[in-house]
């Protein structure tokens, strides 16, 4: 089966049609979904009934088409649910979803308890409905609550009822901001199959109006992913009328135009923007949001998901807009050689800009067969200057000790302060590869194919920033303890350090573990399954500081 990576969407439209038979088990969803509602809901929501305004049983020569069209799109008649912008189905997205409120009860404590004046869970008697069918009614509204929307129902009832049941990329929800620091949103579960089955890998998109209540900044985006995630990008659409041409809910094809990209990222990773920057988030943003997961488990199916916190502020309050644009290298060819192959791109313009851009973020990207991505100055005579990104290296910064380039966690590099970047001299982007595979390759979205795609994060200008930003510098007051080590680490941070992060790597540049939010004082991590021998760890807190050495496990 092709495996789907990193698809670029480029400012002009750029059609990439990801569909195949065996991505997704093909149930008719709402046929099983009105099974559900006659069994266990039309008692009350009968033809004579009607509980809550609510006909379930259908009538006419066809009762399904009837329920449907009782439920797609329609408000609520509770005036609690309506206020909420709830619809009794909200094609793709579940929490405006009232119809699945009523059933979830705990099965899903994302989404809340019902609210004081939203009545009771369904069905009020009999008997309530099962993991699996609660799922399926979510299922079927994430795939966009069409008549004919397929799920993959034979993978629900793996993960519920089989034994080992499955996988889950969150067992609980992570911690969302409050109110008054932003929002969440959450994309997702979709099901895997195991590895080596039809349906183990899957890339989907998804618009998602954002709602909001008044125009606001965005000055920091937590992009919650685990482990199985190969990324998850955030693009924002220009305007709101090209998103009534996209299908609601998880599509597979990723054909839009009029859109800007706003992040990308490979690894979780919390983005926080510089102070006095921000992205501006108009109250009717809407956003197209793009995840790839793989199932690495041989046995089990998975439940993938993932969660972006985001963090505002109110309109006005930055004092320069953060910028994002993806930056493709479309006429590669990489021959089945087994030699390294090189190519190298110029950028000399970032949305029109003339002169300088000041430069937030470097992230290059390819697929399998890459070996290195750099990004250097670009000088006078269009030669080489200097080195500005290496993905080799932890964090992309140039110059350790061991450099090792993992296609599928390729690090971005943050400069802090903004990096300067004269556009009339531009930088230069280069990758390499060795293919040793028997087809020569050319630019795609998937594994048959390759890519080289640099991502840039930047500002216009840096007017009102220089008070706000500073030198990074090497912390003080840190300790790491006992070194050597046979069973646990104890990590000593000031009382003023918060949320501060430490790597460890191994000799070859590898990240083989990550502890985040270090607690000030005394943080304990335990050894775990990293093997015998020497480990350099960096400790780095939110602003950049760092401390860097070396550990032997014994």
């Amino acid at each position: 089966m092709k495996k789907f990576f990193f698809t670029i969407v480029l400012t002009i439209p750029f059609i990439l049609n990801l569909h195949t038979s065996t991505v997704r088990a093909q149930t008719i969803a709402f046929q099983k979904v009105y099974s559900i509602l006659q069994n266990k809901c039309a008692t009350c929501h009968s033809n004579a009934q009607k509980s809550g305004g609510l006909d379930l049983e259908g009538s006419g020569t066809d009762k399904a088409a009837a329920v449907y069209a009782n439920l797609f799109n329609v408000d609520p008649v509770n005036a609690g649910a309506k206020g909420k912008g709830y619809k009794r189905v909200y094609p793709g997205r579940v929490d405006l979803s009232f119809l699945f409120h009523k059933t979830n009860g705990d099965f899903d404590k994302y989404y809340g308890a019902l609210g004081a004046s939203e009545g009771s869970l369904m069905p009020k008697s009999g008997t309530p409905l099962t993991k699996v069918e609660k799922e399926i009614v979510r299922q079927w509204i994430l795939y966009g609550a069409t008549k004919t929307a397929t799920i993959p129902e034979a993978r629900i009832i793996a993960f519920y009822d089989t034994v080992g049941k499955g996988l889950a990329a969150f067992e609980t929800a992570p911690a969302a901001p409050s109110v008054s620091e932003g929002f969440q949103l959450k994309m997702g579960p979709f099901f895997l199959a195991p590895q080596g089955q039809a349906g183990d890998e899957v890339e989907y998109f998804q618009k998602w109006e954002c709602n909001l209540p008044t125009d606001v900044e965005v000055n920091r985006i937590d992009h919650i992913i685990a482990n199985y995630s190969h990324h998850f990008i955030i693009y924002n659409f220009t305007n709101t009328t090209t998103p009534n041409s996209l299908a609601a809910g998880l599509r597979l094809n990723a054909y839009h135009s009029n859109i800007n990209l706003m992040s990308a990222v490979q690894e979780r990773v919390d983005l926080k923007l510089p102070p006095k920057t921000a992205y501006k988030f108009p109250k009717n943003r809407i956003l197209d949001l793009n995840t790839h997961y793989i199932n690495y488990s041989a046995n089990q199916v998975y439940r993938a998901e993932a969660y972006i916190n985001f963090y505002t502020q109110p309109a006005g309050t930055a004092k320069q807009e953060m910028f994002a644009q993806l930056v493709p290298k479309t006429d590669i060819s990489i021959p089945a050689n087994n030699q390294t192959t090189t190519s190298e791109g110029t950028l000399i313009d970032l949305f029109g800009i003339i002169g300088k851009a000041y430069m937030w973020g470097l992230m290059g990207h390819t697929h399998k067969y890459g070996t290195g991505y750099k990004v250097y100055k670009r000088l006078p005579n269009a030669t080489k200057g200097e080195i500005l990104y290496d993905a080799a290296c932890p964090n992309g910064v140039p110059g350790c000790a061991s450099p090792y380039f993992d296609y599928q966690h390729i690090p971005l590099r943050l400069f802090q302060p903004l990096l300067p970047v004269d556009l009339t001299q531009g930088i230069i982007h280069q990758a390499t590869w060795k293919n040793t595979g028997t087809q020569n390759l050319i630019f795609g979205p998937t594994s048959d194919d390759e890519m080289m795609v640099l991502v840039a994060l930047y500002t216009k200008d840096t007017a009102g920033l220089t008070s706000a930003t500073r030198d990074v510098k090497e912390l003080e007051g840190v300790s790491v303890f006992p070194n050597p080590v046979r069973e646990r680490l104890v990590v000593t941070l000031p009382v003023f350090l918060n949320n501060a992060t430490i790597r460890f790597y191994d000799l070859v540049g590898r990240t083989v573990r990550q502890r985040e939010r270090l607690n000030p004082l005394t943080t304990e991590i335990l050894r775990g399954n990293m093997t015998s021998g020497m480990y350099i760890y960096r400790i780095e807190d939110e602003q950049g500081n760092y401390k860097v050495g070396k550990v032997y496990l014994e």
